[in-house]
Order: C-alpha cells, then structure tokens, then sequence
C-alpha cells in the first residue's frame, strides 16, 4: 500500500510526467545519466519475453559485470550518411539512434564485431543473440513456438524489421513502452504480495 501510494504521488508513468516536462519513453534515450538505466531495463525486458518463451530467466547473466558481459548495442551504426534520406540533419539521426528504441543488449564481443556494420548485415547476425535481439529477424516468428505463443497471447506488437528506419525505430520504442507497462505496472506489487 505504501508503494503504491509513493507511485501514485510521483504523478509520472512510461507516458511521462502530469506536468508535462518529461515525455517518457518518447523522449528516453541512452546518455552518460541513463546508460546504466537503459541497460537494467533491456536485461530486464529481455529476460522477460525470454522466461515467458520458456526459455528461462537470464536476468543475472545480462546484467553481470567482466569481460563477458553484456553492452547497450546501437541497431543502427553510427554512420549518419547511410540514413541521409531520412535524416538530412545529422543531430536527428543521432538523436533517433540513441533513442530506447534503436537499442539491443549483447554481448561485449558481438557488438565490437558486428557494430559498425549496416543493419541489412548485422541482422542475420542477431539470430543467434538473445530474444529480443533475434526478434528483429523474419526467422525468429518460425519454428519458434514459445515465443510465437508468447506475442500471440500478450498481443505485444512484435514484428520483424527487414530494414531499420525511423519508423521502425518507432515501432520498437512502442513495443519496449508495452513491454516496461507490463513489467513494471503497479498492480504488479498486489501479484506479489499474494505469492
């Protein structure tokens, strides 16, 4: 009862503040303040659609410290020129690419191999990470029957990205919102309490 009513005052939810000066995740992208933020809420959600797949639950490993651990990995490589059509103003891009949206979670090692390259290669190479990461990818809504229960059941909007535009890093952003709604609503405390 106490948290909730400390949440209820807060007046803010993943939509942003009552007062307007925070627009949630809208706005909620990866800096020097966030990273650590960003990273506990990937491992988080990850861990989430992974444990609901039956998959099993690998929040520990996602969020453990040393030389295998896991890094914020920009989808989009940070080559504003590839995405000029769309972006003609390089601070929009670079905004856009570090918005929650345009963000994975992998290993240390993947994303020093696979960063730089173009999305239209690094995508075949997400297949074999994490869930959300191998989401991105046709391949992953086939002969994959826990997650394809999951997305069913839990309406979350899932689709495969062919390509990784600014659209598409919309579409992510709204899919991460669904997910931390769920994740981290209040009624959640109640669910607890009675476990």
């Amino acid at each position: 009862a106490v948290l909730k009513k400390k949440l209820d005052e807060l007046g803010c939810d993943f939509n942003g503040t009552t007062d307007g000066r925070r627009k949630g995740m809208a706005d909620f992208g990866v800096n020097l303040v966030s990273k650590r933020y960003i990273h506990h809420m990937l491992a988080r959600m990850t861990a989430h659609i992974e444990e609901q797949s039956g998959m099993g639950n690998r929040f520990e490993e996602y969020v453990a410290e040393g030389k295998n651990r896991y890094e914020i990995e920009h989808i989009s490589a940070s080559h504003p020129e590839r995405h000029a059509d769309e972006f003609p103003d390089a601070a929009d891009f670079w905004w856009w690419r570090d918005g929650i949206g345009g963000l994975l979670l992998l290993p240390k090692s993947f994303n020093a191999s696979y960063g730089d390259l173009p999305y239209e290669e690094k995508l075949k190479h997400y297949l074999s990470q994490n869930l959300l990461a191998r989401s991105l990818h046709s391949q992953c809504y086939e002969r994959n029957p826990g997650f394809v229960r999951f997305v069913a059941e839990s309406a979350f909007p899932f689709q495969a990205h062919p390509e990784f535009k600014k659209a598409d890093m919309e579409a992510r952003r709204k899919l991460y919102q669904s997910l931390a709604e769920k994740i981290w609503h209040p009624t959640r405390l109640d669910q607890e309490l009675s476990t």
